[in-house]
């Protein structure tokens, strides 16, 4: 019989044990990183990278006003105007030099965005001011839309109209901590709606209430709430006793004569009170200005079946079109050596190539996107 041969085995097995393991580049075993699934025209479509020849490239271009646009694009490799594929382009938030280096983590970060040439392609600049009724240690703010601060008072950019749960707390020297939040209205008239509660004249456990800053279409309507179990009032400027010596958190709902809502919260300390602390914030303005080079703003361009390619960049984008940013973090370099982010997104928009339209609804997608 002749002996086995042990070398050859042993050489085999390190040879094996060598070999590099290929992936796709843009997915992880078993699980793809990238992906897309949404309803187009109401039909569910999902593409993964490194299923079915699909790839996630990642880029970036600077236009002609030096607005650097982060892109990404899902599609098959190696094939020209690429059918059944997506493409995403998010803008930064502002004007870089030409061929200088982004600020991307300022420029992608957790919130709401606008469409490129929607109808409400403005960002509006909120002026907040806090208030304490104890020395204060520190300030957070969150803004709603991802971003917080931790100034005392401060101005805040929201780059798309909405509806944005404001929070502010504050630490005290004294340990004494106090959180106010409300749903804030930022937009334009009717669409930022806006009011804010103001006490007057308290006296031992009684005070004056009134709403202020008032930004909608009188006449108007109210709810308040007490804080303390007692009933409501529909009053505009209601006068309150509290039976005890204590801190309350007064609510009001105002309903404009168009049936917009605006909502206010508003800590509230008896006179005699020296030891409860309280947090409390007003929005001192809202201010619009005019996005006319697309800071900020999103454009989607869809690829049908048939090559034909449709646009989210028009003016008839519908106003229940959305894109949000869930989450971002870095991730590796793309094949031209370009560093990248991967970004957790959702969104809804209509695309279109002249008077034909289709519907990208409940979309929800892992990308990347380069930068310099």
């Amino acid at each position: 019989m002749r002996p086995f041969n042990y070398t050859i085995l042993l050489v085999l097995i390190i040879l094996a044990s060598c070999k590099k393991k290929e992936y796709p580049l843009s997915s992880i075993e078993g699980t793809p990183v990238f992906n897309c699934s949404m309803n187009v025209n109401g039909n569910p479509t999902t593409f993964e990278a490194g299923v079915n020849n699909y790839y996630m490239y990642s880029s970036y271009q600077q236009d002609s006003n030096n607005v650097y646009g982060f892109i990404a694009g899902l599609k098959q490799a190696n094939c020209s105007n690429c059918p059944n594929s997506i493409q995403i382009q998010i803008n930064d938030f502002k004007v870089s030099a030409a061929n200088a280096q982004t600020q991307i983590d300022s420029a992608l970060f957790p919130g709401s965005y606008n469409y490129l040439a929607s109808s409400s392609a403005s960002y509006f600049t909120a002026q907040f001011q806090s208030s304490y009724n104890q020395p204060a240690a520190s300030y957070l703010w969150n803004f709603g839309d991802g971003s917080t601060s931790t100034l005392s008072s401060t101005n805040h950019i929201y780059k798309k109209a909405g509806q944005y749960k404001v929070s502010l707390t504050v630490n005290g020297v004294s340990s004494c901590v106090s959180n106010i939040n409300t749903f804030q209205n930022v937009g334009f008239l009717n669409n930022g709606f806006r009011t804010t509660i103001v006490d007057s004249s308290s006296f031992g456990n009684s005070a004056s209430f009134f709403a202020n800053n008032m930004q909608g279409t009188p006449p108007y309507s109210y709810s308040w709430n007490f804080g303390d179990g007692t009933a409501l009032s529909t009053a505009a400027n209601p006068n309150h006793t509290y039976l005890h010596v204590g801190s309350y958190p007064v609510t009001l709902q105002v309903t404009d004569n168009t049936g917009k809502v605006a909502y206010a919260n508003y800590n509230f300390v008896t006179q005699t009170d020296l030891s409860s602390c309280a947090a409390n914030y007003t929005i001192a303005s809202v201010n619009a200005t005019p996005n006319t080079l697309g800071l900020s703003n999103i454009v989607i361009n869809w690829t049908d079946a048939n090559g034909t390619v449709y646009t989210s960049k028009d003016p008839l984008q519908p106003a229940a079109s959305y894109f949000t940013i869930v989450s971002v973090e870095d991730y590796q370099k793309n094949d031209n050596n370009e560093v990248t982010k991967k970004l957790h997104i959702k969104f809804s928009c209509t695309v279109y190539n002249g008077s034909s339209s289709i519907t990208l609804t409940n979309a929800d997608a892992v990308i990347c996107v380069a930068y310099k």
